[in-house]
């Protein structure tokens, strides 16, 4: 028996290498993703939406997508998977994207049309956002909204 512990393992050069490499790679993608702030990278994101404390005493902002459907009716689009098959958080994220190219809207009249081929189908979205006041972590007043891209949709 030899007079080193069982309890050690030595490793060889290369499989401490491949180690430190594979761990400094994680931590570099962790460190970008923070400097970059993107949730596209999750899970290494940031996820800075729980990072910070809020002002308790600011304003909340949410997004939503409303729709003029073909009988003239507007709803609200339900964001979730039975609604159109994406939810809110999914379009908060993408927003960027879609002000830049309102087109990618089509995708919500035709999964909506998809899902619920017996409703009415789409025929405008608009991505609307609100905001509403907080005192003291409460919200007061009423939310103002704001139209930020409207889409009309494709047969």
């Amino acid at each position: 028996m030899s007079s080193e512990s069982s309890d050690e393992i030595k490793l060889r050069r290369l499989p401490r290498a491949w180690r430190l490499t594979a761990t400094a790679l994680v931590l570099g993608v962790l460190a970008a993703a923070q400097v970059v702030d993107t949730n596209d990278w999750f899970p290494l994101g940031s996820l800075s939406q729980y990072a910070t404390a809020r002002d308790l005493n600011g304003t909340v902002r949410s997004i939503s997508i409303d729709a003029v459907d073909a009988s003239g009716e507007t709803l609200r689009v339900p964001l979730n998977q039975t609604g159109v098959g994406v939810g809110r958080a999914e379009i908060e994220g993408q927003l960027g994207r879609i002000l830049d190219d309102p087109s990618l809207l089509q995708s919500i009249a035709d999964a909506h049309a998809g899902l619920h081929p017996d409703e009415p189908p789409y025929r405008e979205l608009a991505i609307v956002r609100s905001t509403r006041p907080l005192v003291d972590g409460r919200p007061v007043g009423d939310a103002t909204r704001e139209t930020l891209a409207t889409w009309t949709v494709q047969p």
